[in-house]
């Protein structure tokens, strides 16, 4: 049985082709971009959260430490009410809030931008499947 000859491709079916591929490629970027957003938006969480208990666990000691300071004669004799150091509760209590917000605040935005690369995707999907049906159709067309 003789060997079939390679058809060359015609102009619009080259066009057609370099379409597809280019949405091919952009489909593959987007994909890529967001299953790394996907992995590492957890651990970025967690992340943040660590270092947030860490500075405050910091600013505790530092403000137990002011106290201790100030209770010794170190700063001349300056006795430490209870009205003086009730200052300082409410900052001991809102101080974890504040690693917590901004978590918030990052977890939000990361969310966001897979939201955002979740669209894109759905729409290069959209174009990939036209491009595809019509470089198919320009190919059945061009052998019938």
């Amino acid at each position: 049985m003789p060997k079939r000859r390679k058809r060359r491709m015609g102009r619009n079916e080259r066009r057609t082709f370099r379409k597809f591929e280019d949405v091919k490629q952009q489909l593959r970027k987007t994909d890529r971009k967001l299953r790394h957003m996907e992995e590492n938006r957890w651990l970025h969480t967690k992340n943040m959260l660590r270092f947030g208990f860490a500075s405050w666990i910091l600013g505790l000691a530092v403000f137990l430490f002011a106290i201790v300071a100030m209770n010794t004669e170190f700063f001349g004799g300056v006795q430490l009410t209870w009205s003086s150091m009730l200052v300082g509760t409410p900052l001991l209590v809102g101080a974890p809030a504040a690693p917590v917000t901004m978590t918030a605040i990052s977890a939000r935005k990361f969310d966001a931008k897979i939201k955002r690369l979740r669209r894109v995707r759905k729409h290069l999907v959209a174009k990939y499947q036209k491009a595809v049906l019509r470089y198919v159709e320009e190919v059945a067309a061009s052998k019938g």
